[in-house]
């Protein structure tokens, strides 16, 4: 156990989970609560995830209440929408920020979260994504005060790249379909870096690998990036954009599934299996912040978590989101019970940067980048008419990503 985290630190953030809240009255009238701020996108294109991120967090913070609290203190979470906008981000923590808060977990989406970095010298603020991957936010615009829970681009891409070459090393043609932005960029140079690396490492061969193709956000019409495919010598494809499950549909009638045999996508996870269902493709893969079916039963906190989340939504499937942003609230009750304060933001960010946190998601640290290690989660789903959703999980991954993250290099461009 790190010497700056003590056993109660540890059990804050995993105590037993389930029941109802404690309401903050039952602290008593002199215990002030701990605020901590929650940017989400619960409007827009996105709300799904908004609402899964939120649901996350109040389950968190309903369970420390449970649990006493942060050092005997209520945790209040205060909620905004981000809308997806930069000006909505900054109004919104500005605003919390006049109400004595100083910690704040959100950043869904990359362009969000640099908004919320670039002004938290100025409000003596700490920030936790808890999705947004664009790998600026570690490198070029790092920044003292904000810290980044889940992957990277650099490591997922890395980690499907390697997963790539240890479940299908005799498929040596590969290409992707990225939105025309920087998390695409972002994405594909990780995840093409992974597949030459660990095809050489772990299947002894070169791979053939043809340039992506670029989609605008918000495009759903990909006929013409079909027919390039079709034209193409391309064997398996990754995918980095919002709605991959329109294009496999649209290219059923192309035959593309004789052609495509391996399928890996960045991170649409329940989102893309729900779209795809009885109807998805062989061999076809996402990418996780949180696969419940690999920690329940093996990590604590995770099996409460989940029953959370069925009692509450009436469903048995979370999204990565809500793991993940559990996991933020966790990881902050943990940092501030070490620091002593949730004011002194020096002594939380210096309990982030030295301490390691144990989650629904297994332990998790920073690096001096700000970016946490831990298990990049990966999932194969396929059809299974007989499910109620017509999907199941084939088979998942678990593993340290540690191992295939880039060096830290705060402030600097990432290293190809």
């Amino acid at each position: 156990m790190p010497h700056n985290l003590s056993r109660r630190t540890l059990l804050v953030g995993t105590a037993a989970l389930g029941g109802v809240a404690l309401s903050t009255t039952a602290f008593g009238q002199s215990k002030e609560s701990i605020k901590i701020g929650l940017l989400a996108p619960l409007t827009g294109f996105a709300p799904d995830l908004g609402r899964d991120v939120r649901i996350g967090a109040e389950i968190a913070a309903t369970q420390l209440n449970q649990a006493g609290g942060i050092m005997g203190r209520p945790v209040e979470l205060i909620v905004r929408d981000d809308k997806i906008n930069p000006n909505e981000t900054v109004a919104a923590i500005r605003e919390l920020s006049g109400m004595g808060v100083k910690v704040f977990a959100g950043g869904v989406f990359t362009a969000t979260a640099l908004a919320a970095f670039g002004i938290l010298p100025s409000i003596d603020a700490v920030f936790m994504t808890v999705h947004a991957n664009g790998d600026l936010l570690t490198q070029e615009k790092f920044s003292p005060f904000g810290f980044r829970l889940n992957e990277s681009a650099a490591i997922r891409g890395r980690a499907a790249g390697r997963l790539a070459a240890q479940r299908y090393p005799e498929i040596l043609n590969w290409s992707g379909i990225t939105t025309d932005n920087e998390a695409g960029a972002s994405q594909w140079r990780a995840f093409e870096a992974g597949v030459k690396k660990y095809y050489r490492e772990i299947a002894k061969k070169d791979v053939s690998i043809t340039e992506p193709i670029r989609v605008k956000v918000g495009a759903n019409d990909f006929k013409n990036e079909i027919a390039q495919i079709m034209a193409g010598p391309v064997e398996a494809l990754m995918l980095s954009f919002p709605d991959p499950a329109t294009l496999v549909q649209q290219a059923r009638p192309f035959g593309w599934e004789s052609k495509i045999k391996v399928f890996m996508d960045m991170g649409n996870d329940v989102v893309l299996a729900n779209a795809l269902a009885k109807r998805t493709p062989p061999n076809f893969w996402t990418c996780s912040d949180w696969y419940h079916g690999a920690y329940v039963g093996k990590v604590k906190g995770a099996a409460g978590l989940l029953e959370a989340y069925k009692a509450q939504t009436n469903d048995d499937r979370p999204s990565g989101y809500v793991g993940i942003a559990h996991a933020a609230i966790s990881v902050f009750a943990q940092a501030i019970t070490a620091a002593g304060s949730d004011k002194d933001t020096k002594a939380i960010v210096k309990a982030l940067e030295t301490g390691s946190f144990d989650t629904v998601g297994g332990r998790r640290s920073f690096r001096p980048d700000h970016q946490a290690t831990g298990d990049s989660n990966i999932y194969r789903f396929e059809a299974a008419p007989e499910e109620p959703r017509g999907w199941k999980v084939a088979e998942f991954v678990a593993e340290d990503n540690a191992e295939v993250a880039p060096p830290p290099t705060p402030g600097q461009k990432l290293a190809e």
